[in-house]
């Protein structure tokens, strides 16, 4: 085990002499301080607070992790301790799906740290152990992305990455092309700068002639950002050729590369060996590069979120050759890097309407999975709706307009000719038995009764006059006059009385408005007033025809009156009327009667109008909705 700080020699600041550093470390001959060496030097590129190479070859074969060799370090001496002990088993199998793992744990110093695992490519297994302060987990992904980058230590790695001389120079180097790229799209202030950056980047650094990066909207692919160019029509043909390019790699998640002449059957096989889809058939892509005039080679590569989804591709177009492989796993590794960072500003520099939009979609996308999510929503919820419709069974209730209706009324009428002097109460009011209701003209009635009065007295003067006189027969007639006056004068105080109507029992004035009768001429027997009792109330309902074949006779129902519509009242029909009337424009209505089963209420007055719900038993959704359609279909078509 070889533990050291490499503190003699003096560590590079500069990212590109750290590149520098470690290339040269690659491609010379292993010395004693080699792991040494290289964890320093992904200390500061990584930007951590501790590196170290441990050798896990002895956990296959079941020794214990605490065992297992340090073989390199950079750090502190207490950051040595707490990083070694982080190496388990667990954590060592648990990176094995990906090729790392990370998770957080506490220091010694009782300090939270995140432990970021690689596993190297050398010619034993070598685990990369790096440990980030808690407060710098968001540049995890960073320390990541630069670690998987420079993880292959194998011999045949070595001769890929050697440089041509070596010099005191620093030679160009791809993977320092790609990480300054990633740096200047991590530091655009804005999704659409970033954008631009990307692809503009893309063409510096890979040689290409174009670059469109797409993201995926609603399960398919939109072309946001084209290298080069500020604006474009999104709805030109090469838009569309390009986003159906995109959504080919969006459903197989996978990269995609065509040339114009199909590849032969030896690059066909050592495409499918590097774990890629087979491009014998790409469709989109194929009308994509007929689309192009002059370029010869097309390759997608997706970006994918962190639970390995891919939600954006770059598309990237080349008239001479087709990207090496080399330069697409680094331009992969910088995606992986910088999706993070685009997806977050994507969110910020999106609206209101944007970002609900985008959180309902990646919702839906969620529950339905990937690609067209709202034609797999509408689909699902259609059928639901369809099932619960044809199966879900819901009351179904009559709608009837109501009234309050009561037996116990009396008609008041005029007794008299004559003129309506005063009109004391108006409809709704409430009336005691001999209260006063109208009061009519006497002026008349009141002139002859003083006229009969003087009647009476003359011939009760005449009558005396003849009796002192003996004369018999002028005193009997006298006497017969002042009979008949005497009589005149009762009907005269009987028109006296009937002047003044009064109500018979104690109820409510139902039919009878004050503004239309005071001051108003009426004649005997004309009507002046309705008055109702409150009690013994029923409901009279009035169904439509095309409904009366739904109800029972012992129907329960319930009513809202337009005076109280938040208090139901209970009813239960007791009788049909067996015939229909004509109700205008409403058409044929048949009348049914109910009692009221909740107590009466002192504010109920007769004639108060509302509407009522019939209980018709229970039926399915599509019945209640669709079954007056049918209906009308049935006598139109005569079916």
């Amino acid at each position: 085990m070889n533990e050291q700080n490499n503190g003699s020699a003096v560590r590079p600041r500069q990212p590109a002499e750290l590149i520098d550093a470690l290339l040269k470390l690659l491609a010379a001959s292993r010395q004693p301080d080699f792991y040494a060496q290289y964890t320093d030097l992904l200390q500061a590129l990584c930007h951590t607070e501790a590196a170290m190479v441990v050798d896990a070859s002895g956990l296959d074969t079941g020794a214990p992790a605490e065992q297992a060799p340090r073989l390199g370090f950079a750090g502190s001496s207490d950051d040595l301790q707490a990083l070694a002990a982080q190496f388990t088993t667990a954590r060592w199998q648990a990176s094995g799906a990906q090729g790392y793992s990370h998770e957080l744990y506490r220091k010694n110093d009782g300090l939270g740290a995140v432990l970021l695992l690689v596993r190297l490519l050398d010619v034993a297994p070598r685990a990369l152990l790096l440990s980030l302060p808690e407060r710098d987990r968001a540049h995890l992904k960073e320390a990541l992305v630069r670690a998987l980058l420079v993880k292959d230590l194998r011999p045949s790695a070595l001769q890929m990455h050697a440089v041509a001389t070596v010099s005191d120079q620093p030679a160009p180097s791809a993977l320092l092309d790609m990480l300054g790229l990633a740096t200047e799209v991590l530091q655009a202030p804005r999704f659409g700068a970033a954008a631009l950056t990307l692809v503009n980047g893309a063409v510096r650094t890979l040689g290409l002639r174009q670059a469109v990066l797409c993201w995926r909207v609603a399960g398919v692919a939109q072309v946001l950002a084209i290298s080069h160019i500020d604006k474009f029509e999104k709805t030109s043909r090469l838009v569309s050729a390009l986003e159906a390019a995109a959504t080919e790699v969006l459903s197989t998640d996978q990269v995609i590369s065509l040339g114009q002449h199909q590849p032969t059957a030896s690059a066909e096989d050592e495409w499918d060996a590097q774990g890629h889809t087979d491009p014998a058939r790409p469709v989109g892509h194929q009308a994509l590069l007929d689309s192009l005039e002059g370029m010869h080679h097309v390759t997608s590569l997706p970006m994918r979120d962190g639970s390995g989804q891919t939600q954006a591709v770059l598309i990237t177009v080349s008239d001479s050759h087709p990207l090496p492989q080399e330069a697409v796993n680094q331009a992969l590794l910088m995606l992986e890097m910088v999706y993070p960072r685009l997806a977050d500003s994507r969110w910020r520099d999106a609206n209101v309407f944007q970002r609900l939009r985008q959180s309902t979609l990646a919702r839906l996308e969620l529950y339905v999975g990937p690609g067209r999510p709202w034609l797999k929503f509408g689909t699902l919820l259609a059928s639901v709706l369809l099932l619960v419709m044809l199966f879900v069974q819901v009351p179904y209730r009559v709608e009837a307009s109501a009234q309050l209706i009561t037996d116990s009324t009396r008609l008041i009428t005029s007794q008299n000719d004559g003129r309506l002097l005063d009109v004391l109460v108006d409809v709704g009011d409430s009336v005691k038995q001999g209260q006063a209701l109208t009061q009519m003209d006497t002026t008349d009635l009141q002139q002859q009764l003083a006229e009969v009065q003087s009647e009476i007295q003359r011939y009760a003067s005449e009558e005396d006059k003849a009796r002192s006189g003996g004369a018999l027969a002028e005193m009997q007639v006298a006497q017969a006059r002042r009979v008949q006056s005497e009589a005149r004068l009762k009907r005269v105080a009987y028109f006296l009385k009937q002047a003044r109507t009064e109500s018979p029992f104690d109820g409510v004035v139902v039919e009878g408005e004050r503004r239309n009768l005071l001051g108003s001429s009426v004649k005997r027997g004309d009507k002046l007033f309705r008055i109702a009792q409150v009690r013994d109330l029923y409901v009279v309902l009035q169904v439509p025809e095309h409904a009366i074949r739904e109800l029972r006779s012992d129907a329960e129902a319930e009513l809202l009156l337009l005076s109280q519509p938040n208090q139901p009242i209970r009813l239960k029909v007791s009788s049909f009327v067996p015939m229909a009337q004509v109700k205008g424009e409403e058409g044929n209505q048949f009348v049914l009667k109910a009692q009221i089963l909740d107590p009466v209420a002192s504010w109920w007055r007769p004639g108060m109008t509302g509407l009522a719900k019939i209980d018709a038993g229970s039926r399915n959704i599509s019945w209640v909705l669709f079954h007056r359609t049918i209906d009308k279909l049935r006598l139109w078509l005569w079916w």
